[in-house]
């Protein structure tokens, strides 16, 4: 009898785990989920990922599109017509077409004779239409993207490319004249080996890399800046300003292919000092986005030039991320006593930019969002259809007869362009 109750003892056992697992199962605690039930960003899984939705971009990003709004709000009533993108040659200018999700070159503007002769013409144009092209290869199936026809300006000025039209641009200021101007990213989003970075996603690792070695404690307690000081006034006066000072490694270089400074800085030694400086140069600074990557923080005269971000940053309220000085930093040598003695304040102000920019604004799903909703902003205004196709005079194609391409894939220019680099300053 005992023998026979051994095995169906067992059977009962087996049988009150398996319920006792499903019941666990079935009724186990979970974790809340978001509020309202949404998708929400995490940097540290999204912040490289191009394929965010419409709903995910504005969820992560809900402050990021102030430029487009304010585009589409100052145009008003007035409708994009073609008239208005039309280009010279020698201007560093492009006229562009988004068709179908593809970008087409519709004309380069003979980029060869654009009068900025910097240098980089390649790298800025290659730099910015690789962005747009992105941008359509990873929007999901679901939202949809209109087709526009566009003009862009490679030149740090705006309107010495264009006086009148509407057109993007990496800056603009505020008033009438800059009305029509929309703001796109920096191409350095892309590429910038000028600055030492090769991608904006390795320099952005490489900056966290460095923090996470470093640490605030670490850090220089000191104003750090370089830069080419004839570029503008205000460049000279911060030299004048922070000479012999105690908090100060601040210094003018000479940059060019036959003689550096050996006061030269990598990105990633800029976020070894707690304090930076912003200058503006010709227009904007490139150096302001790469400040932004640091947990470091920034002090900077008041702002003349716009970026598609710079309405982001604030220097009061609950969440200052930088500090703001006069316009002849007459009061940079109080400010830098004050935080110098009080690091933990300047610590504070520097992990606000860090939260707001390195891990949020200024990621490369951000800026992907941002292409994206200047694109479909663009078109809320556009007064006509754009064409890829005409006939053989040149005129809208209407099915029949013979048809070319108005312009050239962005795919066959980056691969061909530029045919004689010769030609190129």
């Amino acid at each position: 009898m005992f023998y026979r109750s051994i095995p169906q003892f067992l059977h009962w056992i087996s049988i009150f785990i398996v319920l006792s697992q499903f019941w666990s199962f079935v009724f186990r605690p979970r974790p809340p989920p978001p509020p309202h039930g949404r998708w929400t960003f995490d940097p540290d899984h999204h912040a490289n990922v191009h394929t965010l939705s419409q709903e995910q971009c504005d969820i992560a990003f809900p402050e990021l599109y102030h430029s487009p709004k304010e585009s589409v709000k100052l145009r008003g009533n007035r409708r994009i017509m073609p008239r208005e993108l039309e280009i010279a040659p020698g201007r560093c200018m492009m006229r562009l077409l988004i068709y179908d999700r593809e970008l087409f070159i519709i004309d380069d503007g003979s980029p060869e004779k654009c009068y900025v002769k910097n240098g980089n013409e390649r790298e800025r144009i290659l730099g910015t239409l690789s962005q747009i092209s992105l941008a359509l290869a990873t929007a999901p199936p679901s939202d949809p993207l209109p087709d526009i026809e566009f003009s862009i300006t490679l030149d740090d000025l705006p309107r010495r490319s264009k006086l009148h039209g509407s057109f993007w641009a990496y800056t603009r200021k505020d008033g009438p004249a800059y009305d029509d101007v929309w703001l796109m990213p920096n191409y350095a989003y892309w590429s910038w080996n000028y600055t030492k970075a090769p991608s904006w996603q390795s320099i952005r690792r490489s900056i966290a890399d460095t923090e996470q070695v470093t640490g605030w404690g670490a850090k220089h307690n000191k104003l750090v800046w370089r830069g080419k000081p004839k570029m503008a006034d205000l460049r000279g006066d911060l030299l004048a300003m922070s000479a012999g000072k105690s908090w100060s490694d601040v210094k003018g270089v000479v940059i060019n292919e036959h003689r550096d400074s050996s006061d030269l800085l990598t990105l990633e030694e800029f976020c070894g000092y707690r304090y930076t400086v912003q200058t503006e140069g010709t227009s904007y600074s490139g150096r302001l986005k790469y400040l932004q990557l640091c947990r470091s923080m920034l002090i900077s005269h008041p702002l003349e030039w716009q970026e598609f971000h710079t309405h982001l940053m604030t220097a009061e309220g609950e969440k200052p991320n930088f500090v703001e000085t006069s316009p002849d930093w007459a009061n940079l040598d109080a400010i830098m006593e004050f935080y110098t003695t009080n690091p933990d304040v300047g610590e504070w102000i520097a992990g606000n930019a860090w939260e707001l920019f390195h891990k949020r604004y200024l990621t490369s799903a951000a800026v992907t969002c941002y292409w994206r909703r200047l694109i479909t902003s663009w078109a809320s205004v556009q007064g006509f259809t754009p064409m890829l196709y005409v006939d053989e005079r040149g005129n809208k194609w209407e099915g029949r007869g013979k048809r070319k391409m108005r312009g050239e894939p962005f795919a066959a220019f980056a691969a061909n362009w530029p045919a004689k680099p010769e030609r190129l300053p």
